[in-house]
């Protein structure tokens, strides 16, 4: 079973860090706060079903690792 990682990372188009969030080896979306307020940008389109509660907490989760990177 795939499972959801968060990375912080510093990509070249961006001037702050970001938060991506892996399923598996597939990016699902990126976490930026480059406007003064977050945004997600995503880059795969999902084929199933990912569970909205837990894909509510990843986020959250990224979201509280990008604040305090």
């Amino acid at each position: 079973m795939k499972k959801f990682e968060i990375q912080i990372a510093s990509v070249p188009d961006r001037e702050n860090l970001v938060a991506e969030i892996w399923l598996g080896d597939d990016l699902i979306c990126e976490i930026n706060n480059e406007n003064g307020h977050f945004e997600i940008e995503f880059y795969t389109e999902i084929v199933g079903k990912i569970n909205y509660s837990v894909f509510l907490e990843i986020l959250q989760k990224a979201k509280d690792k990008l604040l305090i990177s």
